[in-house]
């Protein structure tokens, strides 16, 4: 398994699946992520402290689990999830009604992006975003995937030869 190992069209990463949030109490959790912000709940292990919540197929997945006392992750500060909204302060305007508190309201970004931060039940941060022009502001990278693959096989190769 090295430079001379052809490489195939397979062991791709084929999607974001889960990104994790430690809670305290998953039940507490749960109802915070189905009723407040509106997730659907799509798998719940009572007995392993974990619930993944969210849309359906392929869309990633938001994971809550409680962690061990001994992990080095707890719940508490930013969770590194940044949710994507059609109307933020329409969002905004639901979550404070429900009295969530915000980190952050919603403020137009230099990205050129609205942007805001709640916090859920455990002190989680949550970024959430409006930005329908995103992908038109950013243009495509021009390298492919194929070009670099092609550039790793010569540089493999080059190697090899020496």
């Amino acid at each position: 398994m090295g430079g001379e190992t052809p490489y195939f069209e397979k062991g791709n990463i084929i999607r974001v699946w889960i990104s994790s949030i430690p809670v305290r109490d998953l039940a507490r959790a749960i109802d915070f992520y189905v009723e407040v912000l509106g997730l659907e709940l799509v798998v719940e292990d009572v007995a392993h402290d974990w619930a993944e919540l969210g849309g359906p197929e392929p869309q990633g997945k938001i994971g809550l689990y409680v962690p061990k006392k001994n992990e080095k992750r707890q719940p508490g500060g930013d969770s590194g999830v940044i949710l994507e909204v059609d109307s933020i302060f329409e969002f905004h305007r639901r979550l404070v009604d429900e009295e969530v508190p915000f980190k952050l309201r919603p403020e137009k970004r230099a990205w050129g992006g609205i942007m805001a931060i709640f916090l859920d039940p455990d002190g989680n941060e949550i970024t959430v975003v409006e930005d329908p022009d995103h992908y038109k502001r950013f243009a495509r990278p021009e390298r492919r995937r194929k070009e670099r693959r092609a550039e790793s096989e010569r540089s493999c190769r080059r190697s090899a030869s020496k």
